[in-house]
């Protein structure tokens, strides 16, 4: 068993070494390029834009064809403006759960080297005789669950690599290269709110709805069209009022969900922030201790270990904050962190 699980950590180590690292901004840039999904809706409003060329410059084309071919443009513009945004979110969540794998093994190597001391320490302390057998058994069962844990963290990358790969339509192992930047972003939620119907597919579909309904009221309203024809217009016109209204409603709620939590995720990283100088100033403190002989070697050793997990709590709390941004992002169809902008994905 033993042997077998050196092997899968020798493969491991071996995909690491072969991996190639990518920033954010990398695994975007690839996305944009080469996603599936987009490739997809780029055909379809390609082809959308096509049929209204063609509607455009045939004088016998109706009005109401040709409304609808120009709302089809339309729509299927803002859905890939939308799908962008999705596409994204999605390499930003699978970035992330590559980065903090990868964290994460060095916090449990850390651990691990802290708990092989602490059973060294168990070891001499039964052989000074003071300390007990069961002490021993203790230490050797906490280090084989160490040793366990990052086994496990380590056969996660190469699943959260390949997941990496296929939002970004990568081929090969792919590497998170660097953390996030902590950012500080202002969210003005009266202007993520206001047109929302000319940026979220659903209350944008909603919109022209009402918008066609109102051409066939006015197209059925003469002498020459029967009056059911026109109450049924009128009637379909309401109906699509109140799904224009509860569409835009339910925008609005899910808009200001994301930002509420990307208020709470932000409040988050200022309070990692305090806990990581917190712990940054005990361990100055111990190695000052340390070297002046106060406190043995072990006592420095897990001052070390509460500030690495420090460091990884904050980087965590700063990922969350990145995923809340990118929710208002797809909530508000504004990309709010400014990534798709500089790599020209708005365009």
């Amino acid at each position: 068993m033993k042997k077998l699980l050196t092997i899968s950590l020798a493969f491991v180590s071996i995909a690491l070494a072969a991996a190639t690292p990518l920033n954010l901004e990398g695994v975007t840039k690839l996305a944009l390029e080469r996603n599936a999904d987009l490739a997809t809706s780029r055909g379809t409003l390609a082809n959308a834009q096509a049929d209204l060329v063609v509607k455009e410059a045939d004088p016998t084309t109706l009005i109401v064809p040709l409304t609808q071919a120009r709302n089809t443009a339309v729509l299927n513009a803002v859905q890939l403006e939308a799908q962008k945004l999705s596409v994204f979110s999605n390499v930003l969540t699978a970035y992330i759960n590559l980065f903090e794998a990868q964290e994460n093994i060095n916090v449990l190597e850390t651990q691990l080297a802290l708990d092989i001391r602490n059973l060294e320490v168990a070891k001499a302390k039964l052989a000074a005789r003071n300390g007990t057998a069961l002490d021993v058994s203790k230490a050797e069962s906490t280090v084989s669950s160490s040793k366990q844990s990052l086994a496990d963290a380590k056969a996660q990358i190469p699943v959260l690599s390949n997941r990496l790969e296929l939002v970004t339509g990568a081929t090969g192992d792919l590497q998170a290269a660097e953390a996030l930047a902590k950012v500080d972003i202002k969210l003005d939620a009266a202007a993520l709110e206001a047109g929302l119907e000319k940026r979220i597919a659903s209350v944008l579909q909603a919109a022209q709805s009402v918008a066609l309904s109102e051409l066939n009221v006015k197209l059925a309203d003469n002498d020459y069209t029967p009056p059911n024809t026109l109450r049924d217009n009128q009637a379909q016109l309401e109906n699509s009022k109140r799904s224009l209204e509860t569409a835009r409603a339910n925008a609005v709620t899910s808009l200001r969900d994301a930002i509420r939590n990307a208020s709470n995720a932000k409040e988050r990283v200022g309070i990692s922030a305090k806990d990581l100088e917190n712990a940054k100033s005990n361990l100055e403190q111990d190695q000052a201790r340390f070297k002046g002989g106060s406190i043995a070697r072990l006592t420095l050793q897990q001052t070390e270990v509460a500030y690495r997990r420090s460091q990884y709590s904050l980087a965590q709390a700063i990922d969350s904050y990145w995923r809340a941004l990118a929710s208002v992002s797809t909530s508000s169809g504004v990309d709010v962190l400014g990534l798709l902008t500089k790599l020209g994905g708005d365009k």
